[in-house]
């Protein structure tokens, strides 16, 4: 069967933020007078900072979502608390200010960066006449990050969580990305870096996921996988 549609991951898939987001974090937190280590603020998952919004198909936010405003404050109250989670020495009015200031850096593109395959991969897709859309968990401006990066044209459209109101595994994000496309469920193909948010979630609602692993480690199981995005199927046998 020919695949009408491709979603696609941001962070882990098209690109990423260089040198890190842990980086990023770091950075913002020392213009605050505030010193901690990238390896403090990775010790925590990221998805444990979703917790209080956790639904069992997925975190839901739409009331966060209303406005980039409100959805800026969660950003911030998370910052915050990762800071404080990784041991940053500083009153809440410090702390107020850092997390304002990862909240900016988030959505500088100068952070961010392509793969070296982002763009043949999608100039590949479009060749083929397939649709592309970003599906991501991230933050409002992600589509001006992607536009800044050149890729803008590339996309049928961008679906992030923070305007969409549910992270993904949850089904709602995958509804928005195809309202943007002509295609199917069952014509679509999504492509990440995570198993639980990406391959799973989407084939909880009826999209073919396919795991994105740059590392090269062993395939799971079961799962189709790819090592980079010129891989992306272009078919899909018939269920």
């Amino acid at each position: 069967m020919r695949i009408k549609a491709v979603f696609l991951d941001f962070d882990g898939t098209l690109g990423e933020m260089r040198p890190s987001h842990f980086a990023a974090y770091r950075a913002a937190a020392a213009t605050c007078g505030i010193e901690v280590s990238e390896e403090a603020l990775a010790a925590r998952d990221l998805d444990d900072a979703w917790a209080r919004w956790m639904t069992p198909e997925g975190a839901v936010h739409l009331e966060e979502s209303a406005s980039e405003a409100a959805f800026r404050e969660v950003r911030i109250a998370l910052a915050v608390d990762r800071l404080r989670a990784a041991g940053a020495a500083a009153d809440e009015a410090a702390l107020r200010r850092a997390g304002e200031r990862v909240a900016e850096v988030e959505c500088d593109p100068s952070w961010y960066a392509l793969y070296d395959d982002a763009l043949p991969a999608l100039d590949r897709l479009a060749r083929a006449g397939v649709e592309a859309v970003v599906v991501s968990n991230h933050v409002w401006r992600l589509p001006e990050i992607v536009r800044a990066l050149g890729a803008g044209a590339k996309f049928e459209g961008v679906v992030t969580s923070a305007r969409a109101g549910a992270r993904k595994p949850h089904p709602r994000i995958y509804q928005h990305a195809l309202k943007l496309t002509s295609a199917r469920p069952d014509e679509v193909v999504m492509v990440g870096d995570s198993l639980t948010a990406d391959v799973g979630g989407a084939e909880r609602a009826g999209i073919h996921g396919v795991y994105l692993d740059r590392r090269g480690r062993p395939a799971p199981e079961g799962v189709p996988t790819i090592r980079g995005l010129l891989e992306i199927p272009l078919e899909w046998p018939p269920r």
